[in-house]
């Protein structure tokens, strides 16, 4: 893009204002969840998940649904919390080791979170979810990795969308507008059908995901094993070896996708190598 223009335009913000992430649809399905009488509720959120069979595919139908019931127990802001955690709560502590659990006793990962849940009092909680990502998701991770990205290359990215009246006259808008029949960004759809091809209004939402699942088990399995089943990595003492160990040897295998997982944890060993590791007194 840099080739042939000095400013561009991005589409940021348009999923948090206008609802389009689909994850917005499993809330709109707890949402349901929460006016069935009581023993139902407690059937579906602690006994029938734990009856499904397990996907190892990161993105299955299976997988979601499961996890979508085995959510359900939560309260709305902790539910939310579970759907978009990499690591959740019953997963985690396996990974940690002893001595960082214990420096975390106490502290909550969902602080974060349920403070901007607070900050957003609305009746609609799909609205409230919305607004929720608006003060964490789009400032925290859109907006930065995209910031980051343009100025390396000396790109001006802006946003149209976080306009100050567009975002505020989305704010206003009642959620039936934004969300229907399972889709999101509906008024802009609708608005805009005249300017933008069919085939684009109608086709599934696309990401900017990019085949790590693939990746880690093709061209950067090495960098991956070596990476993070270095001595001197296993040895940090912030995670135990024999469960970084399972989750690469799951993966490769191919038993199980733990492509995000292993990111993560591949990311925050290179960060230490390349921040931590380089400032450190030697001995």
């Amino acid at each position: 893009t840099r080739q042939h223009v000095t400013v561009a335009l991005s589409g940021d913000g348009g999923d948090e204002l206008f609802a389009g992430y689909d994850r917005y649809q499993a809330v709109a399905l707890a949402q349901r969840f929460d006016r069935l009488p009581a023993p139902l509720r407690w059937l579906l959120s602690n006994r029938i998940w734990q009856w499904l069979p397990a996907s190892t595919r990161q993105k299955s139908r299976r997988r979601r649904f499961k996890r979508l019931l085995s959510a359900l127990r939560h309260p709305p802001e902790r539910r939310y919390l579970k759907w978009v955690s990499i690591f959740d709560d019953e997963r985690l502590p396996g990974v940690l080791s002893q001595d960082l659990r214990d420096r975390l006793a106490g502290s909550d990962p969902a602080e974060f979170l349920l403070e901007a849940y607070a900050e957003c009092p609305l009746r609609d909680f799909v609205t409230r979810t919305t607004c929720a990502d608006v003060l964490t998701y789009l400032p925290c991770d859109i907006l930065t990795k995209v910031d980051i990205a343009s100025m390396a290359h000396s790109l001006e990215v802006r946003a149209p969308l976080l306009d100050q009246q567009v975002a505020e006259m989305a704010a206003a808008m009642p959620i039936e507008w934004k969300r229907r029949d399972g889709r999101g960004k509906q008024i802009l759809l609708e608005t805009f059908s005249d300017l933008v091809p069919r085939d684009i209004q109608t086709r599934p939402k696309m990401g900017f995901g990019v085949p790590l699942d693939v990746w880690f088990r093709g061209e950067l399995r090495p960098l991956l094993e070596e990476t993070l089943l270095d001595s001197s990595s296993l040895a940090r003492g912030w995670f135990r070896p024999d469960a970084v160990r399972q989750l690469v040897s799951e993966h490769v295998e191919n038993r199980w996708d733990h492509s995000y997982r292993l990111w993560s944890l591949l990311v925050f060993e290179l960060w230490q190598r390349r921040f931590i590791d380089s400032v450190a007194p030697q001995r």
